[in-house]
């Protein structure tokens, strides 16, 4: 190919008279003025800058896209492609005042290798076509066009096509890329950005930055920062950050965001978040909000648990303690404000009236065979309460569930309920503890049995006496 030749004919004479040290850098500016500039750098070499320096954003300025334009806005190489080199601009405001980065990204070579002696294949075994980035945007500069390479990433990568397209980042390439420290700098290059791009130096960007960048866990940016319901957000590969003055800039990840779009985001109950995605203690991530929290894990899925039962959770230890993870949503059950969410070993309800309560496996295994709230014990009305000397219990709004260590855990309700607690004194007095739930003996009579006798309810008169 000309251009190639020009390119390899120009590096030669540049290789003998230049260190070492240069060479790398002058045959990048060599690649791209030949590629842009054409005959007029080889008969003056000393305009070389000038044939590729520019703010120009059109197809025939000369400048190669931003990757964003054309990768479905990631600024990141695209798929086929690889980092090749890079160049640096001082005093960027879009970095907060501090280098941005660019980094070219090469198209591979299919079908064929690189003449002897050159670092580029011929234009017929490119993987990428060259054209201009999208019309009706800021940046419509040129996409696989410039035959040239700064060379300081994938040294491994010997033979290549053009650059592709460019990837800007506000952290170094060689802290999220397999490149060098070797630098370029253009200052020329400060302003170029397209719509894809963030557009100004804000909280989130500086976090963004701080966290690394491509390198951090959310990858490359998706699309610029934009507005939300509550505070500002941006798309990323691995997830989205938002940002608001009380919140700060925090990312959610994966599945974590997945689910918290679906809930509505910033508008949710939920509210912003308050902290990033962390890891579970026993596999898993999770992520704070304003108002509750999101817990994932392979085998529980993505739930929410919504304040106050995170707060009870929370004194429980939560997926370090005995209730293990959250296996639904905050689930509303009823419209005096009753709710619950379910755990791997237990449930958390709460309600105006009565409080946060927790309610561990043994007593939720036996509440549900009588469908818990909507059964004849009723809603929870405290947390499991110990005995001196031995057992347990859990009151409900219209009975008990009763826990001892070799009996076993049985529910006693209504009437009978009554009568234990307040004629024989509960576990304590001179029944004991149930030894079954209450059980209908037939359609006019309900029975409880207990370690020292049995209760028996007359339906029809509503007197309970003792067997």
């Amino acid at each position: 190919m000309f251009t190639t030749s020009l390119v390899d004919a120009a590096a030669g004479w540049l290789g003998r008279h230049s260190s070492r040290r240069s060479f790398l850098q002058r045959f990048a500016v060599i690649g791209s003025a030949v590629s842009v500039g054409g005959l007029d750098f080889v008969l003056r070499p000393g305009t070389a800058y000038a044939a590729i320096c520019g703010d120009g954003a059109s197809c025939y300025s000369g400048w190669t896209a931003l990757c964003c334009s054309i990768n479905n806005g990631v600024n990141q190489c695209p798929p086929g492609s690889f980092a090749a080199g890079w160049w640096k601009a001082d005093g960027a405001s879009l970095c907060g005042g501090k280098a941005r980065y660019y980094i070219d990204c090469q198209a591979r070579c299919t079908g064929c290798r690189c003449p002897r002696g050159s670092h580029f294949c011929s234009r017929g075994c490119w993987n990428c076509k060259p054209h201009c980035a999208h019309s009706g945007t800021c940046d419509q500069r040129r996409v696989c066009h410039n035959v040239f390479r700064y060379g300081q990433c994938h040294q491994e990568i010997g033979c290549s096509g053009p650059v592709w397209c460019r990837v800007i980042s506000c952290t170094p390439p060689w802290k999220w890329e397999k490149c060098s420290t070797s630098a370029a700098t253009d200052n020329a290059t400060r302003s170029h950005s397209a719509p894809c791009l963030p557009s100004s130096w804000s909280p989130l960007q500086r976090r963004y930055a701080e966290l690394g960048s491509q390198g951090s866990p959310l990858g490359a940016s998706k699309d610029r920062e934009r507005d939300g319901y509550r505070g500002r957000w941006q798309e990323f590969q691995h997830g989205r950050m938002y940002h608001s003055e009380r919140t700060g800039s925090r990312y959610v990840l994966g599945v974590l965001a997945h689910h918290y779009q679906q809930l509505g985001e910033s508008r949710s109950e939920l509210g912003l978040p308050v902290g990033d995605t962390h890891d579970n203690v026993e596999g898993g991530r999770h992520n704070v909000f304003q108002h509750g929290a999101l817990y994932a894990s392979a085998h529980t899925g993505v739930r929410a648990v919504m304040r106050p039962i995170l707060d009870k959770w929370d004194e429980l230890d939560r997926d370090r303690g005995e209730y293990g993870l959250p296996i639904t949503d905050t689930r509303d059950v009823s419209a005096d404000g009753l709710r619950y969410n379910d755990f791997e070993h237990g449930a958390i309800y709460s309600h105006p009236v009565t409080g946060t309560i927790a309610v561990p496996e043994l007593v939720l295994t036996v509440w549900a065979r009588d469908d818990r709230q909507n059964g004849p014990l009723g809603a929870p009305t405290g947390d499991l309460v110990e005995h001196p000397e031995l057992g347990s219990h859990q009151d409900f709004a219209q009975g008990t569930v009763s826990i001892h260590p070799t009996i076993g855990v049985h529910a006693v309700w209504g009437p009978i309920f009554q009568t234990w607690a307040t004629t024989y004194g509960r576990e304590e007095g001179s029944l004991g503890f149930p030894v079954s739930d209450v059980y209908a003996v037939d359609a006019d009579h309900d029975r409880c049995d207990f370690q020292n006798g049995s209760l028996v309810l007359d339906k029809q008169s509503g007197e309970v006496t003792q067997t």
